[in-house]
């Protein structure tokens, strides 16, 4: 289906507020998928993903499309495409598929452990940090993909050595060189990182990782080159944003609290008399 058409269709459908019968849906969830990076934000964010995340997550599409589905969002067509757009809307797919799977568990465990494997390598290679730009829309590729990590950190499936895996990737891809996230990136990142530890993955090993990664940072700090700048920043609000989420978590909270002053307590220092 032309693209044009298949954006007439679907902003008729989304007017009408009607998703149509199974089989028109999952035959247009076929038109879309191919176009789910597409720089038209109207076609690519509220048509495509709107529609798409609404009919997966209440129930709309067969166990059957939603895996085939996943199996190739999983591929270098999608989720490792050089086009940044098709990757970051990928993870938003994601995200969705393994929500409605916490709720009628159609995945294998293989189909799981894919899954588990590709987000992995996907965070860990991910280099693109851009949040909403006024001509394309959203990119957001961090927070989306912080949206699927937060499912897969949440099924129960998961060993909680897979989730200290993620976690790890988590924390080692926030003191980000690339660019200075200010899309509160950090935020939909530490709602990732607390679904582990609600999911039972131990406090101390967090702030183990946390403390070991801004250690990592400080001691790039005397070469000030610009990575080395937008690592420290974009790690900083990163352990402010956790500091202010696990208050609940004591032992926690106070390495968060040493680590943020590792950075910022010369700042908070009183001049001497």
């Amino acid at each position: 289906m032309d693209r044009e058409v298949l954006k007439q269709k679907l902003s008729q459908l989304t007017e009408s507020e009607k998703g149509g019968s199974a089989s028109v849906i999952e035959e247009l969830l076929s038109y879309m998928l191919p176009h789910i990076g597409d720089h038209d934000p109207v076609l690519r964010d509220k048509l495509i993903y709107g529609l798409a995340n609404n009919w997966i997550t209440e129930g709309l599409v067969s166990p059957k499309m939603m895996k085939d589905v996943l199996e190739e969002l999983l591929t270098d067509q999608y989720l490792f495409k050089d086009e940044k757009y098709t990757r970051s809307f990928a993870t938003l797919w994601i995200a969705a598929l393994l929500y409605q799977h916490r709720k009628e568990a159609f995945l294998s465990t293989a189909e799981i452990e894919q899954a588990f494997q590709a987000l992995l390598l996907y965070i860990r290679q991910e280099t693109v940090g851009e949040g909403y730009g006024e001509t394309y829309g959203w990119a957001h590729t961090l927070a989306h993909a912080a949206d699927a990590l937060n499912e897969l950190i949440l099924l129960t499936e998961l060993t909680n050595n897979q989730r200290l895996q993620l976690v790890n990737e988590i924390i080692n891809k926030m003191a980000f060189p690339y660019y200075v996230l200010s899309h509160e990136e950090d935020e939909r990142m530490t709602i990732a990182v607390h679904s582990a530890l609600r999911k039972g993955l131990a406090p101390d090993m967090i702030g183990s990782m946390v403390k070991e990664k801004a250690l990592d940072v400080i001691a790039l700090w005397p070469d000030v080159k610009e990575a080395n700048l937008r690592m420290r920043s974009n790690f900083k609000q990163f352990i402010r944003s956790m500091y202010f989420c696990f208050a609940d978590y004591s032992a926690l909270h106070a390495t968060l609290y040493e680590c943020e002053q590792l950075f910022s307590g010369i700042y908070h220092q009183k001049p001497s008399c």
